[in-house]
């Protein structure tokens, strides 16, 4: 996958570099995520971009939501990262 430090930080609109060590392990965090949720240890040949969205996704959510609960509001899973990569799980049985 080539999700970089800059990507991420594009994608979380970051223009600072106080939080890079943090985006960084979330980052890692969320490629760790789309292996492990699809049952592969490596990106499937010409699938590399659903991977690096749903990490982007994913990081995304780690970075904004940085507590391990949250009180007083409704939260729901926004499911579009699982999307992208559905097709290339692998299931077992």
């Amino acid at each position: 996958m080539a999700v970089s430090l800059e990507l991420a930080k594009k994608h979380l609109r970051d223009t600072h570099d106080d939080d890079d060590d943090e985006i960084e392990l979330y980052l890692a965090a969320a490629v760790e995520w789309t292996l492990t949720y699809t049952n592969r240890d490596a990106v499937p040949d010409g699938a590399a971009f659903a991977f690096d969205a749903a990490t982007l996704l994913m990081m995304a959510g780690m970075y904004e939501n940085r507590e391990a609960v949250i009180t007083g509001t409704i939260q729901a899973e926004i499911p579009t990262a699982r999307r992208l990569i559905d097709p290339y799980r692998r299931l077992r049985v």
